[in-house]
């Protein structure tokens, strides 16, 4: 491995570091996204007739908008979730993803700036 290596892995580590360090601060906001997109994943079931594993797994793709169509909701309710409110949900939790990894960028790039 070369400088230019050691640079690149140096950078990643703390890329990594920082990202974690966000993801660690807004744990709560994670938890109960990931909570609430369970939940309605049981409440789909319920309605559904599903097992509960295929609720939440029905849940997680329509939040992902995902949609494999290997299960589908049947009733208004559920299509108004899968449709409507856990797509929203998976969209607020990839954004908090996404700002976590600008930040972990925005410090990995700061710290190399002080450098020069």
């Amino acid at each position: 491995m070369g400088v230019e290596d050691d640079f690149e892995l140096v950078g990643f580590r703390t890329f990594f570091t920082e990202f974690l360090r966000v993801i660690y601060y807004v744990r709560s906001i994670l938890a109960g996204l990931f909570g609430l997109i369970t939940l309605l994943g049981v409440v789909m079931s319920l309605l559904d007739g599903l097992t509960p594993w295929q609720g939440v797994y029905l849940a997680f793709v329509s939040a992902f908008t995902v949609g494999y169509g290997d299960i589908t909701p049947k009733t208004p309710a559920s299509k108004f979730l899968a449709v409507i409110i856990l797509p929203i949900l998976g969209m607020i939790l990839t954004g908090i993803m996404v700002a976590a990894a600008m930040k972990a960028i925005e410090r990995l790039y700061r710290d190399r700036l002080r450098k020069f």
